[in-house]
């Protein structure tokens, strides 16, 4: 039995390279046959498994189940725990994420059994990988840190490098750059010293991609270059052609800014490298018949080559922007037809919007108007917000050149509500809660300081006793003793009265800091934060949403000076503040003039329906009230919308530097289509609110209404409490 184990062992290492998959298989097949019901049958079952992972799925699938029925006879949950996680992998290869992360989860039971830390933590690296490609963010950090713990006890640098860059990666998708910045700095110290190229390749391509995403366009760009160099030195091809588009992207954006800055003689050489580079990816992507790879680089061509043309109509050389703009559309139907073969609607997107803008730089309106049209259909059916937005601008400015101003008048303000909606927490929270946390640091030192001068008081009247005692056996007698003790007093006394001024001052920076968070996250939230030093993601089955949204804000915007819109916005928040103050209700953020809140968390109750609702009928009071202000200013009324629902949501902290305290689910997004829905003036709710609190308020039917991406909705307005 061990002597055919061996000679397996022979054959894996021992075959040539080129043939080791087959061979291997059909080597592992013959050792299976003369093993009988035992624990290196297993081993070999999942070896087989793994073998087959990529080229005949159902194989490797019939070799892992055979394996885990085998363990289970015999009590083997070492191998089952192997065979569960090579079915997650084989899973994963084939994109079922859902039925990989099961296998996974019964990975991770077993080997938590068995206390194999080194399995466990591999798993939990494994699910947070899945969940990240899943958009559950934060549940892809929380298992990706429990994973980093783990290594960190093992003292296994090489994985604590790798989890840190999936850890930066998860938080580079969520937005949150400055955290993605650190971890990515943190991999690469553990990457020190280390010939692992591949790692480096990927780390300064994601700082390239950090910081492209916080504007520092030339670090973005070195670190690009610095990810060629290593590419290049790997002669890995893959590797390779994601540098060179890299660096043509960048370049194609630098030279695009530079001639918007007037800096001509800057832009087009840079133009010239752009192409040069994404010229070498697709000679790439074409010698390795990566078609997706050549899809997306001749969509960049056709990108570089209609700023090239764009370029030339701003020198007003109209004949040599029309030479480029056409090369651009002939690289842009390359990318099409690649696209469409491979039913990337991605893609197609993107593709589609190139044509729009090069046809509308061409003066061929109605040609940009069908891609335009064409690409946001496509981007509703993928509730793709990012081209959604895009295409509400594009289509803007299309019916503006056909001097059709009223359609262009409503897909600007299409486009500014969607800006709105995807805009981030505000800027004001962020510095708030950076001096929250700034303001537990300083306490912190002050704490230290202050223990360190009281050991030196210590001493300082330890020396004065021993003093006092010298001066008593001396000729000073009683005199020497008496100052000496004025002396001990006087110090003290002063130590003392110092001592309770710092501490005066330690207390009133707790208290702002304390402040601070309370000003930023709920209590309860806050609390749980400064106690844990994180705050764990909750599920709330039923809360109330509300979201409230000024009517035509754009047009107030442009009427307003830039102090007296922030005042306005300042004096509305700062009432609607109070109001949720008054029915317990927790506000979530601002985003632009759009105030968002919500009832019956963290703390859960019964009342959050009627107290949000009332709440909504107060803002409308208030809006109308300040509107008597504004007229003694001679400025302006304001009139807002509010939408209210009732529903479940996931509420909790997103990032780990910068955090926010925010929540997700429908809900949310169904109260916002309750606020766009209703009117002026008026509280819409929807049906499962106004169950809710049917008994408590008047209201006006309203019927179903379409919404957006909802269908037909049922809604009410609140007219007042019975």
């Amino acid at each position: 039995m061990r002597l055919g184990f061996l000679c397996w062992l022979l054959l894996l290492f021992c075959l040539p390279a080129n043939i080791v998959s087959q061979s291997l298989a059909d080597s592992l097949l013959e050792v299976l046959n003369t093993h009988p019901v035992d624990t290196q049958r297993v081993h070999l079952l999942n070896d087989l498994g793994w073998e087959y992972k990529y080229d005949d799925e159902a194989k490797a699938r019939q070799f892992l189940q055979e394996s885990i029925t085998l363990s289970e006879k015999i009590n083997f949950k070492k191998g089952a725990a192997q065979a569960f996680n090579n079915l997650g992998v084989v899973a994963a290869i084939q994109g079922n994420i859902d039925q990989a992360m099961t296998n996974y989860e019964r990975a991770l039971s077993l080997r938590q059994e068995l206390n194999d830390q080194k399995g466990v933590a591999s798993l939990y690296n494994n699910l947070g990988n899945l969940q990240e490609e899943k958009g559950d963010y934060l549940g892809a950090l929380e298992n990706l840190q429990q994973s980093f713990a783990i290594r960190q006890q093992l003292k296994d640098t090489q994985r604590m490098a790798r989890v840190l860059y999936n850890i930066s990666y998860v938080h580079e998708r969520m937005g949150n750059y400055p955290e993605a910045l650190d971890y990515v700095l943190r991999h690469l110290e553990f990457l020190k010293g280390t010939e692992d190229g591949y790692s480096l390749f990927n780390a300064y391509t994601l700082l390239g991609n950090i910081n492209v995403e916080l504007e520092i366009y030339n670090e973005a760009l070195n670190y690009y270059q610095q990810a060629r160099t290593i590419a290049e030195d790997i002669g890995d091809d893959y590797e390779l052609a994601i540098a060179y588009n890299n660096l043509g992207n960048m370049l194609d954006d630098l030279a695009e800014q530079d001639y918007k800055d007037e800096k001509y003689n800057v832009a087009r050489p840079r133009f010239s490298q752009s192409l040069d580079y994404l010229q070498r990816a697709l000679s790439i992507y074409q010698k390795t018949e990566d078609q997706e790879g050549a899809g997306n680089t001749n969509n960049n061509l056709g990108v570089v080559y209609k700023n090239l043309g764009s370029y030339f109509l701003e020198l007003e050389e109209q004949d040599s922007a029309n030479i480029y703009l056409n090369r651009s559309l002939s690289f842009l139907n390359k990318a099409l037809n690649i696209h469409q073969a491979l039913n990337n609607r991605k893609g197609i997107i993107e593709t589609y919007n190139g044509f729009g803008d090069v046809y509308r730089r061409l003066g061929e309106t109605e040609k940009a108007l069908n891609y335009t049209k064409n690409y946001l259909d496509l981007a509703i059916e993928m509730d793709d917000q990012k081209f959604i937005q895009k295409a509400y601008k594009d289509l803007s400015r299309v019916y503006a050149d056909l001097k059709k101003y009223k359609k262009a008048y409503k897909f600007r303000k299409k486009y500014d509500e969607t800006r709105y909606e995807r805009l981030s927490e505000d800027i004001v929270q962020q510095n708030a809660r950076r001096q929250a946390i700034f303001g537990d640091y300083q306490v912190q030192l002050e704490n230290e300081r202050q223990e360190k001068a009281l050991v030196a008081q210590e001493a300082q009247l330890q020396r004065t006793t021993l003093f006092r005692n010298s001066l008593i056996i001396g000729a000073l007698g009683l005199l020497a003793i008496a100052l000496l003790i004025f002396n001990r007093y006087r110090i003290k006394s002063k130590a003392n009265q110092e001592l309770a001024e710092k501490n005066s001052i330690i207390e009133k920076e707790k208290k702002r800091s304390d402040d601070l968070l309370l000003n930023i996250l709920p209590a309860e939230t806050a609390r749980e934060l400064k106690e844990n030093g994180k705050a764990k993601a909750k599920q709330y089955s039923s809360v109330t949403v509300l979201f409230s949204d000024i009517v035509s804000f754009t047009q107030i915007a442009e009427a307003f000076s830039a102090t007296e819109l922030v005042t306005l916005l300042d004096d509305c928040f700062r009432g609607f503040d109070k109001i949720a103050l008054k029915y317990g209700i927790e506000k979530i953020k601002t985003i632009g003039d759009a105030y968002m809140c919500v009832g019956g968390l963290p703390v859960p109750n019964e009342t959050h329906a009627y107290d949000v609702v009332s709440a909504g009928i107060e803002m409308q009071e208030f809006i109308k009230n300040y509107n008597q202000i504004l007229a003694e200013r001679g400025l302006s009324e304001l009139a807002i919308r509010i939408g209210i629902h009732t529903g479940p949501v996931v509420a909790g902290i997103v990032g780990s530097t910068k955090f926010a305290y925010d929540i997700w689910g429908d809900t949310v997004n169904l109260a916002a289509r309750m606020e766009s829905g209703g009117a002026a003036g008026q509280v819409n709710i929807s049906r499962t609110t106004y169950e809710a609190v049917k008994n408590r308020f008047l209201f006006e039917e309203r019927g179903k209404i379409e919404v957006k991406n909802k269908g037909a909705i049922e809604m009410y307005f609140v007219d007042s409490k019975t």
